[in-house]
Formats: C-alpha cells, structure tokens, sequence
C-alpha cells in the first residue's frame, strides 16, 4: 500500500506542471504601459513631427554629347556617360538639352534651357 500511495496522490492530484515557466504563466498579468512607445531619449523617437525630407539634388547641365549609347553629359563639370552614376543617381538617357537620372526609382530631369521656355 506505501508504494500505491504515490501513484494514487499522483491521480487525485492536479498535476504539476512540467516546465517552470507554464507555472507562472497561469494567470495574465495586465500590462500597465504601452510597449511600443519609443522612449524619449530613443534615436528613433520622434515629437510628432515627420522626418526632414532628403536634400534636392540640382546640379547643373553645362552640355551634352548625343551619340547614341555613347552618349555624355556634362554635369558641374563631371562627365557622365549613360548608365554611370553621379551623386547616387545613374544617367538613363540623353536628349538635345536634357539628361534624365534616377535614384532609387526617382527620375531627375536635368535641363540646360532657361525655365521660361517651352520645352518640347
């Protein structure tokens, strides 16, 4: 009988938990903050107000060299053959007075005409 014992408390019994952890899990605890705040002092934390927005970039095209993949523009005084990039932004084609560059999926018209004429 002193060896059924154990067994029989072991049946009656609720039993124990297996893991440590399932022990203290057995009722929620009610969360008192938000745990998604960023603090204040966080780099990430913001007041509110959006990020800056990046610097435009506006160089200037002094000339072009149309020959069809060979092609060149004179940006600032750097030439820039097709597919080169200047700055992060990659030459994609070049016409009589503009070059067109992208980056990261932005294209930037750069025109050597005043602004006050038409363009075509």
């Amino acid at each position: 009988m002193k060896r059924l014992a154990p067994l029989i408390a072991a049946l009656l019994l609720p039993s124990a938990p297996a893991h440590a952890e399932s022990a203290t899990t057995a009722l929620p605890v009610p969360i008192r903050h938000n745990p998604f705040r960023r603090l204040a002092d966080s780099p990430l934390a913001t007041d509110g107000a959006a990020a800056p927005a990046p610097a435009e970039w506006k160089p200037t095209l002094r000339g072009v060299l149309r020959a069809g993949p060979n092609s060149l523009a004179d940006v600032d005084g750097q030439m820039v053959a097709i597919g080169e990039k200047l700055d992060g932004h990659r030459l994609l084609s070049v016409s009589d007075y503009q070059a067109v560059f992208e980056k990261e999926g932005r294209r930037v018209i750069l025109d050597m005409r005043r602004p006050q004429e038409p363009r075509p």
